[in-house]
């Protein structure tokens, strides 16, 4: 849970009563700060729309993101959806970027990094990438996602013995951001954020999502071109509109 100096920086509301946080560029380097001071482990949550609505119906997914030090929408629908129901519209952030501006402001710092996930040779790649990139940042461990149960005792052992200030984690990490609530009282780290998109960039296996793409809402299109079936979704995306409606005539 965010402490009081992270939400004077970035402040908390709700969108059908999850949290989503306003987080502005230029407050990142403080923002950092803040959380590495907290008790225990500063989850950063990036709330896609997908996710957001599943987290109506999961418990633990729910928990998950109430639970965070930051939850940062990066799907469009969000900040309509705040900015439909009058309530303060929440800056939205592109995973790539936001994920380079916490590593640089962890590097001005001289902070470490854990790399968590991806196959053997991604992560090779991932932590080459980084330390060329942010050359004073310093890495503490690394270890591959679709890993298996018997082996996640000693992952978590190795994270706890390393003390990372930030925990990145990438793809083939079980439950993705739901994993760091399961563990949070067994890891030392100060920050722990997943984020697929960026690992998958670093790795050299996904292009950059272009700028434009994304000030227009229409970053969503590749993924939507290789996995036609998320076509489905669009009625899901029906029923957010009309409880955005009914939460808005009744003031919900």
């Amino acid at each position: 849970m965010a402490t009081n100096r992270v939400e004077d920086l970035a402040e908390r509301t709700s969108v059908l009563k999850i949290p989503v946080h306003s987080l502005i560029e230029t407050d990142i380097p403080e923002i950092v700060e803040a959380l590495l001071a907290e008790q225990g482990v500063s989850q950063v949550v990036l709330l896609r729309w997908w996710d957001f609505m599943r987290a109506r119906a999961d418990r633990e997914l729910r928990r998950c993101v109430i639970d965070a030090s930051l939850s940062i929408p990066v799907s469009r629908s969000i900040v309509v959806g705040a900015r439909f129901l009058r309530k303060r519209r929440p800056p939205r952030h592109m995973p790539f970027e936001l994920t380079i501006r916490l590593l640089g402001a962890l590097e001005d710092r001289q902070k470490s990094i854990y790399l968590l996930g991806g196959s053997a040779a991604a992560l090779r790649t991932v932590e080459q990438n980084l330390r060329e990139t942010f050359p004073n940042l310093r890495f503490v461990g690394r270890y591959t996602g679709h890993f298996t149960k018997a082996v996640e005792a000693d992952i978590i052992t190795a994270i706890r013995k390393a003390g990372p200030d930030f925990l990145l984690i990438g793809t083939g990490v079980p439950g993705g951001d739901r994993w760091v609530l399961r563990h949070r009282s067994e890891i030392s780290a100060g920050i722990a954020m997943q984020c697929g998109e960026a690992f998958d960039i670093f790795a050299e296996r996904r292009q950059r999502t272009s700028r434009a793409a994304f000030r227009r809402g229409t970053d969503f299109l590749p993924v939507l071109i290789r996995r036609p079936w998320r076509a489905l979704r669009f009625f899901v995306y029906l029923w957010y509109l009309l409880m955005l409606l009914f939460a808005k005539i009744f003031r919900h």
